[in-house]
């Protein structure tokens, strides 16, 4: 019997050449998609990381200024009391010309009574200016302004959480002070010998330097607040106070109409320094205070330090009230105010830029960034760079200007 023969099946072993192209042909493709993804995922994130530090140093920078502009004048009561310097200032080419009506160089520099305390709560320098309104101080001399930036000073009194708790028994007596409350801690090193403080009611503000503090057992109260002359920069005129301070009928700190106040003054501006950044500018906040590390001195000291890198310039307008009714009616340079204890609010903008550059991201070729009313500039003056830059605008109420009188 024949029997046919069928051909072998054989299993295919291997690609063919056309098979494998198209698999790296698809390889190919596939990794250049994950590619292109990676990559554009990664200047996603790096853009937003640019944008978000921006945002950062912005909502910071912004929200220090507006909180010491939101202080401007705070001088311890709702009624606008008097304020009694007693002070031995030695002119207003300090940071103590807020309070600075003893001063025969606040005189001599042109300037009447009002523009030497109250009305200095606030000071503006325009762009390119040399001095301070109202104060002619030309401060500060450690530091070259961003010649193109404004800049501005605040001055108030800030709570200690201490009040008198014992009557004075004459107006040279020290004055005895106390955590208002059980629930309040002091914190150790408040009550700094040559510090700057004040004792206020609704009737008198009075501010002197602390020439001895003989504070309680480990450094806790009760704090006896000295007041004496002799001692210390810029020294009291007097060791006198304008009126005998008492704690009340409860005679408890907790219930005291006398709080106890430090001095606060504050000068934000743009400056730079060669040595930092490669000279990229930056803003600035210049401070006057005790050195506790220095105490022996009893002398304040001006301290500069730079704040938030990449703050390019800033703008400032103030508002002034001519009718008396609390409320902006203009808004103009530092030096075009008439009254400077008629200004009731702030316009302030400022341009942030990125501290580094994306190289890999567009260049900055904007040349007319413009802050409120000021000339419209090229940041980069004409180099262009790859930072990006956001303006900044607040209206700041000046809420102890908007007080009744």
């Amino acid at each position: 019997m024949l029997t046919s023969t069928q051909p072998s099946q054989q299993k295919q072993r291997g690609l063919t050449l056309i098979e494998l192209l198209i698999a790296m042909m698809i390889g190919t493709l596939l990794i250049l998609g994950a590619t292109s993804m990676f990559i554009a995922n990664k200047r996603v994130y790096k853009e937003v990381n640019f944008q978000g530090r921006l945002a950062e140093n912005a909502r910071f920078g912004m929200e220090m200024m507006i909180r010491d502009l939101r202080m401007v004048g705070f001088r311890g009561c709702a009624i606008q009391q008097g304020i009694v310097n007693n002070l031995k200032v030695t002119g207003p080419d300090e940071l103590l010309s807020f309070v600075s009506n003893n001063s025969s160089e606040c005189s001599s520099a042109g300037l009447d009574s009002a523009s030497c305390v109250q009305a200095n709560a606030i000071e503006g320098r325009d762009a390119g200016s040399a001095t301070w309104e109202p104060s002619k101080s030309t401060e500060p001399a450690d530091l070259t302004l961003n010649a193109n930036s404004d800049a501005f000073t605040v001055r108030f009194m800030e709570d200690t959480n201490t009040n008198l708790c014992t009557d004075m028994t004459s107006t040279s007596s020290e004055i005895i002070a106390d955590n208002q409350t059980a629930t309040i801690s002091i914190p150790a090193g408040l009550f700094i010998t040559g510090a700057i403080f004040a004792a206020a009611d609704c009737e008198a503000t009075n501010i002197f330097q602390l020439t001895d503090n003989a504070a309680g057992a480990a450094g806790k109260g009760p704090f006896e607040l000295k007041h004496s002359t002799g001692t210390g920069t810029p020294g009291n005129d007097v060791g006198t106070v304008s009126k005998i301070y008492t704690a009340g009928a409860s005679a408890s700190c907790a219930a005291s109409p006398v709080d106890i106040f430090i001095f606060r003054a504050r000068r934000y501006f743009v400056a730079s320094e060669a040595d930092i950044l490669d000279g990229q500018p930056a803003l600035y906040r210049q401070t006057f205070e005790v050195d506790a590390s220095n105490i022996a001195t009893t002398s304040p000291e001006v301290f500069s330090e730079r704040l938030i890198d990449g703050v390019e310039n800033m703008q400032v307008l103030y508002g002034e009230d001519t009718d008396n009714d609390r409320v902006a009616d203009s808004y103009d340079i530092a030096a075009n105010i008439v009254n400077w204890a008629n200004v009731v609010s702030v316009k302030l903008a400022v341009l942030f830029a990125t501290v580094e550059q994306d190289f890999a991201g567009p260049l900055d070729t904007k040349d007319d960034y413009q802050l409120l009313d000021a000339p419209a500039f090229d940041p980069t003056t004409g180099d262009n760079d790859h930072r990006r830059r956001k303006i900044i605008e607040a209206t700041v109420s000046l809420r102890n200007r908007q007080l009744s009188l």
